[in-house]
Parts: C-alpha cells; sequence; structure tokens
C-alpha cells in the first residue's frame, strides 16, 4: 500500500499545496499560510506524522462541490432538484460518510465557502469549498477514495452557472474601498449570521464555518460596508464561543484569535460590493 507521503508528494507535484490533518477539523499546522507544494517540507511533516491525512486547500488549482448525505434531503437529492440527477463527469472523491466531493476548475470572479443553503448556499446539503477552505485527499487509511471512472487525471469541468453561489459577488478595485464610519442594516445581519454559525457550528465543520465566515465578512469590510475593528471584535467573540468537541484538544484562544485573523485579512484582501451576499 502506497503511504499517505507517497500520496501527498503525488498531489505537490500537480502543483496543489498540501499540509497534514489529523481529522478534517485539527489541521497540525496554520494550513492557510504554511500549506506546501515543497517536497523537503512534506517530507519532514509525513516523517513527524507518518499517519496524517492530507488537507487541500480549495479555491487555488480547483474548488469543490461537496455533497452531504447525513440529513434528508440528501445532497444528491438537491442536486438532482437543480437538475443534475447524474453528477458530473469531473474528478470524483467519494468521502467516508457516503457523500462525494466533485472537483471543479476556479471561476471567475473566485468563489469562497458556502454552507448548506444559507446566505450564498445553493440548497440543502450541497457545500461549496472555495476560498478559505479546504478538503481532505483521498489517502490510504483516510476512508476519501477518488472515484474509479472519474478520477484524479479526470479533466476538470467549469462550474455550471446553475449552482454558482447566489449573488455572486463583484470584486472592486482597491481605489474603489473605503473607510467605513458606520454599521448599515446589510452588514449587522451579514455579521450577525456569521457569529451565530460560528458559535453553533457541529463538531467537524468548526474550521471549515470559522474561515468561511470570517473570509465573508472580510470581504465586507474590504469593500467599506463595516468597520474593521467592530466586526474583528465580534468574529473573534464568537469563535471564543464555540464548543471544544475534544477535551483532549480544546480550542485554545491565541489559536482561535489566529484563525479568525488569517481569514478576515484574507477577505479584506478580495473586497466585495457591498450590496450583494
Amino acid at each position: 500500500m502506497t503511504p499517505p507521503l507517497d500520496t501527498a508528494l503525488g498531489d505537490a507535484a500537480r502543483g496543489w499545496r498540501v499540509f497534514p490533518t489529523m481529522r478534517k477539523d485539527r489541521p497540525l499546522v496554520k494550513w492557510m499560510a504554511e500549506a506546501t507544494d515543497d517536497a523537503a517540507q512534506i517530507h519532514a511533516w509525513w516523517k513527524r506524522w507518518d499517519k496524517a491525512l492530507i488537507g487541500l486547500p480549495t479555491g487555488e488549482a480547483f474548488v469543490v462541490l461537496d455533497i452531504d448525505v447525513k440529513a434528508s434531503p440528501t445532497g444528491f437529492d438537491t442536486l438532482a432538484e437543480l437538475g443534475f440527477p447524474l453528477g458530473f463527469e469531473t474528478p470524483t472523491v467519494h468521502t467516508p460518510s457516503g457523500g462525494v466531493h466533485y472537483y471543479f476548475r476556479v471561476p471567475q470572479p473566485p468563489i469562497s465557502n458556502t454552507n448548506g443553503q444559507r446566505g450564498r448556499g445553493i440548497g440543502p446539503q450541497l457545500d461549496w469549498r472555495g476560498l478559505g477552505g479546504y478538503v481532505i485527499a483521498p489517502s490510504p487509511g483516510s476512508g476519501y477514495r477518488w472515484d474509479p471512472h472519474f478520477g484524479i487525471n479526470t479533466p476538470m469541468l467549469d462550474v455550471p452557472p446553475e449552482l454558482l453561489p447566489r449573488a455572486i459577488c463583484k470584486r472592486l478595485p482597491p481605489a474603489a474601498v473605503r473607510p467605513c464610519s458606520g454599521l448599515s442594516d446589510y452588514a449587522e445581519g451579514a455579521l450577525d449570521r456569521a457569529a451565530r454559525a460560528i458559535i453553533g457550528a457541529p463538531n467537524g465543520e468548526q474550521e471549515r464555518t470559522v474561515n468561511g465566515e470570517c473570509f465573508s465578512i472580510g470581504t465586507l469590510v474590504g469593500a467599506g460596508a463595516c468597520p474593521e475593528g467592530f466586526a474583528r471584535d465580534v468574529l473573534q467573540w464568537a469563535a471564543r464561543k464555540m464548543v471544544s468537541y475534544d477535551p483532549r484538544r480544546p480550542w485554545r484562544d491565541g489559536e482561535l484569535i489566529a484563525k479568525v485573523n488569517r481569514a478576515f485579512d484574507a477577505g479584506m484582501r478580495q473586497p466585495r460590493e457591498s450590496g450583494h451576499a
């Protein structure tokens, strides 16, 4: 059996940045900044954590449509209602829970994470993993596996327009960004929804929720629609309210603040038009 190290090196050889993680919500490094395709660093990581899973940042080489089956209707049901009952002939990964990850080319403008039908989401049990997110790559013992017909070498499809997140944001040039002195009703609602999503994030989704929500609010702040200090304080407060599901490795304050700031700052660098969600 090919060890995870060989798989990680193979993914990196494609130009995909990788990083080690013990579970899908417990990266072993500061993945947003440290994920790499450098073979020497990858060797060092998997020498230290030889059974680590392989994390792949999304929104760079690809975006991933995550089909969840943990609730009814399933993501497959929603996909059928949207006009895609047969799925897609694009690189496809089967997940341990029975769901699927479909890999697509990065659309323009790029997309960030969505969560089900909430906010910019496209429907129940369908999640986009884009900027600020990541997925677990198939590797020995991971429970993730490439589809035998549409594997890693299958050409990626473009994202169907019908499946793009609702109200794709128009990115503004830096000159259009202006400081904000007040909080609009729209921004207040967006910040409240983000805080609630972070506080209520279930086990296994906390990392992704923090990254996605903080990135999204960062794009709003970058466009001058919300005061930076206030938004950052609210997101940090919400992160501190998250439940630590693993008592052996509780969330630490410094770790949480770093996660919030990285995703928030990344979003600020890609400002959006404040009138869109």
